[in-house]
């Protein structure tokens, strides 16, 4: 496999995520200025769809592409990340306009970021395995299957089924909200 520029491997796969997220986000938001209802629902829907793909499955699409062009599994893992993180990010900022800067950083262990970064770490293995076998069609050497990426399945899938078994998932906001008590009190 040819390692590629640290552009074509890690830059373009995740600019790419990142792009569609933003003018999703920015379609999503700037349709509710139009005044035609229907239009704006019609566009709300086309974009919405795209910023909640791009969120939730960008880490499947930017691993992969990735990998294929010879990035690290440091590479890929920052790569698939960025896009996450920025959207994490951006929820934590409009935390601000109500709560501190330390409260704003605890949201980043809410439920809701548990569950991406599971689903993450699903698309990650698959992805691995993916871009294993398109390179052994192009007759490389590799195996399509490796313990590693069969163990970051594994473990994903547990963690998600083990957080909803466990209540339904509503256990794991509760831990939370007693974290932000423990730390915060009862807040506003």
């Amino acid at each position: 496999m040819k390692k590629l520029d640290f552009k074509d491997r890690f830059l373009y796969p995740a600019g790419t995520v990142f792009a569609v997220m933003a003018v999703s986000w920015a379609g999503y938001f700037g349709s509710a200025c139009l005044e035609n209802d229907a239009l704006h629902q019609a566009l709300a829907k086309v974009f919405g769809t795209a910023y909640f793909l791009s969120v939730a499955f960008g880490t499947l699409y930017v691993y992969t592409v990735s990998y294929l062009r010879g990035a690290s599994p440091g590479e890929r893992v920052l790569a698939s990340a960025i896009s996450p993180f920025i959207w994490a990010t951006k929820e934590n900022l409009l935390l601000l306009e109500s709560y501190g800067i330390l409260e704003s950083i605890y949201w980043y262990l809410n439920p809701l970021n548990f569950w991406l970064t599971c689903f993450m770490a699903l698309q990650m293995g698959i992805g691995g395995i993916v871009a294993r076998t398109v390179l052994r069609r192009r007759g490389e050497a590799v195996t399509g299957v490796t313990p590693a990426s069969l163990a970051l399945i594994a473990v994903s899938v547990a963690a998600v089924v083990s957080g909803y078994a466990w209540g339904k998932g509503e256990n794991l906001y509760v831990i939370f909200l007693a974290g932000y008590r423990a730390l915060f009190g009862y807040g506003i």
